[in-house]
């Protein structure tokens, strides 16, 4: 099998000689490591718990699998942490696309969940977060795509899927991070050969669904995080990666995505949002313009020409929203549904 389009092969190996040398757990900074802990996880043992000086307790990194790489990190994220991107999220939340054959986002029934994307740096929690992915995958937070936010209600999910895009930048790790409990089902599962690191974690890991029965497979525990590996060390990809959102039998389920790349991602747009750009951001059951030129646009025909972009941008002018107050009540969620986004109760964030 070749390498992966553009991975060179002497600065990969140096990233993933880091990765392998600094395993550890940290605090908001880096936490030095002495020579005996330098290798931990290497063998399969789990990692000396340190304090983060957050709110969660208990937190450690543990090797369930070395084929595909995969870690756990327990307590990643605070309650508070999951709770804030959960609410960032919504507003925003619309029927997840899958990335098509020209790069653009298409929509499929293996994928059935709604999403969205915060940009990177987008606030000070999410700009925190990001930086501690960086810190524990030892690659830096230019290199992150921004966060993908999920939420999986009772029967959706995301089919086997592999995550190492071949373009110009593969995706060499993944980090998936659990914002809530799910009642059942909804586990992240490696069904394409995986193997455990020991065949008792399997039994102290479950119990699993039937989609995730036989494989190696992670429970979603709010505040956990889980890293794997797309990439092998000689730059080929890792069939055993392949990995499938299990369907949520009972409750629901919210995920937060990070993908790493192996090169800068879009470094120009790396930097925090400016007021007038968050000031900008479409609130879809909210009716109103978005740009000054929408009622000439409308006037124009635009809305039957483009009727996409104007529904989104140009609601008021097109006559194709309701004006409303705010969230809560029924015009503003007629307004969503219109245009395909998430209904959601604020019982979810209590």
């Amino acid at each position: 099998m070749l390498p992966l389009m553009n991975i060179n092969c002497i600065s990969f190996n140096i990233i993933l000689l880091s990765w392998i040398a600094s395993i550890t757990v940290f605090a908001d900074e880096l936490i030095p490591v002495t020579e005996e802990e330098r290798l931990i996880g290497w063998r399969g043992e789990v990692s000396q718990q340190r304090e983060r000086g957050l709110d969660a307790e208990d937190n450690w990194i543990q090797n369930v699998a070395w084929s595909p790489r995969v870690f756990i990190h327990h307590n990643f994220l605070t309650l508070e942490e999951c709770r804030h991107i959960r609410r960032l999220a919504v507003p925003t939340m619309k029927r997840s696309g899958v990335v098509g054959t020209n790069g653009s986002s298409a929509y499929d029934e293996i994928r059935t969940s709604y999403g969205t994307f915060l940009r990177r740096l987008v606030d000070p929690v999410v700009s925190k977060i990001e930086a501690r992915v960086a810190a524990w995958v030892r690659v830096p937070t230019v290199h992150q795509e921004d966060l993908q936010v999920l939420r999986y209600d009772v029967g959706q999910k995301y089919g086997a899927h592999t995550d190492s895009l071949i373009d110009d930048s593969a995706r060499l790790a993944t980090v998936l991070l659990y914002l809530n409990e799910v009642e059942e089902g909804g586990e992240t599962a490696f069904p394409q050969g995986s193997n455990w690191r020991s065949p008792d974690l399997a039994e102290a890991m479950g119990p699993f669904s039937d989609c995730a029965n036989g494989h190696v497979a992670f429970k979603p525990k709010m505040g956990d995080a889980m890293l794997f590996y797309s990439i092998n060390a000689d730059g080929t990809h890792d069939p055993h990666s392949m990995h499938t959102g299990c369907p949520v039998i009972k409750g629901v389920k919210w995920t937060a995505t990070v993908w790493v790349h192996s090169m800068p991602y879009r470094p120009t747009t790396f930097m925090a949002p400016t007021a007038a750009e968050l000031k900008a951001q479409p609130h879809p059951g909210v009716c109103k313009d978005l740009n000054v030129e929408c009622s000439s646009w409308a006037l124009s025909g635009e809305c039957e020409k483009n009727a996409g972009f104007m529904q989104e941008n140009c609601g008021l002018s097109c006559k194709s929203c309701e004006p409303c107050e705010g969230a809560g009540n029924p015009c503003y969620d007629r307004n969503r549904k219109r245009l395909g986004y998430l209904i959601y109760s604020e019982d979810e964030f209590t």
